[in-house]
């Protein structure tokens, strides 16, 4: 057993005590032994979170972000001085990598960092803000070199790490798995009809749907684009998206005007994590139009859901999804051709059915949480027993 101490920016950790980041991290501490977890607040907050005899939580309570690594090291300090820490873990390789390395000296304890997105030699990610995504990534490749032992979510960014000089022994790609038995339940017919009631869905229209945060390299003016080619060739089908719209830097709904679509889309806030089984049940076809991801969860729950999946051919994505056998993957930018995808999966629902029954399969035996939970622990003991670097 070991005592793990990380370092969040996830606010959520300290502030939704039954939110889908707490409840993971009491099952990785429940099979560690012990983890301590310094979360990213803004001041007022409150003390420490004893969440679970093996899980704490403190809270940095940050007067401002740029103070967050001050309080972060402070806090640490303190916890080391309690008890024995066994590893450092990092959320990322930039403010809290940086964090993280000098832990690993002052502490002298294994750093273990961590990166959930494809950010190394990835142009569209330099081209969103070029100044500081080039600051970030010359902080996050000093941060991954000084790593002893560094964890990526897809092969891409491991490879791109040993291509650099990297050591494979003390790499890994572990995809976050988020996959469960859950998602694959069949919901009760009635909940169904009372949710396509409240989202004004009609009986004959046919879901097509996405689910995250409309965030700028998810592309959603990209899929409104998309969208508007499948109803000129599917007109019944009705494209529902889930998720904090707020954090998209367009006005969603002005853009559904302007593409002609406005009455085929459904732009729906948030929803609990655990209340995701029953809309993903509303789907005949799960879209996913990123520019880029590290592994995207939304793919393994969609794929549990028994959607089969129409997306971009673009890193983190194209790990997942095989081509004609558990979805399909388009050329990327290839509008026509990922209408197409989804128009060829609305009119053929035993091939959406055949691909949704091979992404289930896939998903909850390759990507189920339980064993994730035991892999990304068992990663974590791997680096507590390679040690230091030399």
């Amino acid at each position: 057993m070991i005592h793990v101490l990380m370092l969040s920016l996830d606010t959520a950790m300290a502030t939704h005590p039954q939110g889908d980041s707490r409840k993971r991290h009491l099952a990785y501490a429940l099979r560690a032994g012990a983890v301590t977890v310094i979360a990213y607040t803004p001041a007022g907050v409150g003390g420490p979170i004893q969440a679970s005899e093996s899980l704490r939580i403190l809270p940095t309570n940050s007067r401002s972000k740029l103070l967050f690594p001050l309080d972060a090291v402070r806090l640490a300090v303190r916890v080391a001085a309690e008890r024995r820490v066994d590893l450092i873990t990092t959320q990322d390789p930039f403010v809290t990598g940086l964090v993280g390395w000098w832990l690993r000296r002052r502490l002298n304890v294994p750093l273990l960092v961590q990166n959930h997105s494809y950010f190394f030699d990835n142009r569209a990610w330099l081209r969103e803000r070029p100044l500081i995504n080039t600051l970030l990534q010359r902080v996050g490749r000093f941060v991954v070199a000084q790593a002893d032992l560094y964890r990526t979510v897809n092969r891409k960014e491991r490879d791109s790490y040993i291509a650099r000089g990297g050591s494979s022994q003390r790499s890994v790609a572990l995809p976050l798995g988020t996959a469960s038995d859950a998602f694959a339940a069949l919901p009760q017919e009635r909940a169904l009809a009372d949710l396509r009631r409240r989202l004004d869905l009609k009986t004959s229209e046919q879901v097509v749907l996405w689910v995250g945060y409309p965030v700028a390299f998810k592309r959603v003016p990209l899929l409104f684009k998309v969208f508007r080619r499948v109803i000129e060739q599917q007109p019944f089908a009705h494209l529902v998206l889930i998720g904090d719209m707020s954090r998209s830097p367009d006005d969603l709904r002005a853009l559904a005007r302007d593409e002609g679509i406005a009455g085929a889309v459904t732009l729906y806030g948030p929803v609990p994590h655990d209340e995701l089984p029953l809309y993903y049940a509303l789907g005949e076809v799960y879209v996913h139009t990123s520019s880029y991801e590290g592994v995207p969860r939304v793919l393994f729950e969609a794929s549990a859901a028994g959607l089969g999946i129409v997306a971009f051919n673009v890193v983190g994505v194209n790990e997942i999804i095989e081509d004609g056998v558990n979805g399909y993957l388009a050329p990327d930018l290839d509008v026509d051709g990922l209408a197409g995808r989804i128009v060829h999966l609305l009119r053929n629902p035993a091939l959406a059915q055949q691909m949704g029954a091979e992404a289930q399969r896939r998903a909850l035996e390759q990507h189920n949480f339980d064993r994730y939970v035991e892999a990304w622990v068992g990663v974590m003991e791997r680096a507590v027993a390679l040690g230091k670097r030399s």
